[in-house]
């Protein structure tokens, strides 16, 4: 999924990121462990961004990103931040779990 850029600044066609100020050091920093192609599937806020990096320096081996935390996440917050879904594409919003259908299992069968 490419990232789509505003008309300032273009997408790198090897990472898919939008090529605004911050993007080389996000994309040094994230592709070290996979690939920045999942950055547009994950919008957010600043703080969904900083819990999400946070996770994975707790549980995922990520190390401490020091003094480059802000530059950081203020380029995810701007740049792949949370976002309204698109109502054209989709038919209706996703049921809350409660209201979803059970699910079946071998045990179920």
């Amino acid at each position: 999924m490419m990232a789509q850029a505003d008309s300032q600044y273009g997408v790198d066609p090897v990472s898919g990121l939008i090529m605004a100020p911050g993007w080389e050091m996000v994309n040094y920093q994230c592709n070290a462990c996979h690939t920045t192609l999942i950055i547009p599937q994950n919008p957010g806020n600043k703080e969904t961004w900083r819990k999400t990096i946070q996770w994975m320096v707790d549980s995922q081996g990520l190390w401490d990103l020091s003094d480059t935390w802000e530059p950081v996440l203020d380029y995810l917050a701007t740049h792949y931040g949370e976002t309204e879904m698109d109502m054209s594409k989709f038919r209706r919003l996703p049921l809350p779990a409660d209201q979803q259908p059970p699910m079946v299992t071998k045990e179920s069968k």
